[in-house]
């Protein structure tokens, strides 16, 4: 942005590993990076944590095709105020297996954008990380 101050490297405050997925159960929105061929894309998911790990409902498309591919995908969940960002980082896979179905379901609850949305995926966090923005 013209005219904007960098922001000082002294304000970034990295957050703890179970801090960060603390953070992360007290959300139910974030977005999914995906690398498909040449072209990334960013997708907003409802989501739950389930033992460590991000699920998440999807239908037909890039976030299934990524699942079924065992693609690495990159997974992120934010607030402003106060300002902190959570990515995890991990494989996704389609969850086949009727108990961890459920389970997940459960996690998840009833709730989410109408559509065909009745596949489960599971990002492994391989890597959770954050950080924090400080005030002065």
């Amino acid at each position: 942005m013209e005219g904007s101050a960098p922001m000082a490297p002294d304000r970034l405050e990295p957050i703890e590993r179970d801090e960060c997925l603390l953070l992360l159960r007290d959300r139910t929105l974030g977005r999914v990076g995906v690398k498909i061929a040449e072209d990334l894309v960013i997708l907003p998911v409802y989501y739950a944590v389930l033992d460590d790990d991000v699920v998440f409902r999807t239908g037909p498309g890039t976030k299934l095709d990524a699942a079924v591919l065992g693609t690495k995908v990159a997974f992120e969940v934010d607030s402003a105020v106060p300002p902190w960002s959570v990515l995890v980082t991990g494989h996704a896979h389609e969850i086949r297996e009727h108990a961890e179905q459920v389970r997940a379901r459960a996690r998840l609850g009833h709730d989410w954008p109408a559509g065909e949305r009745d596949r489960l995926v599971r990002i492994r966090s391989e890597q959770v990380t954050g950080r924090r923005i400080r005030d002065r």
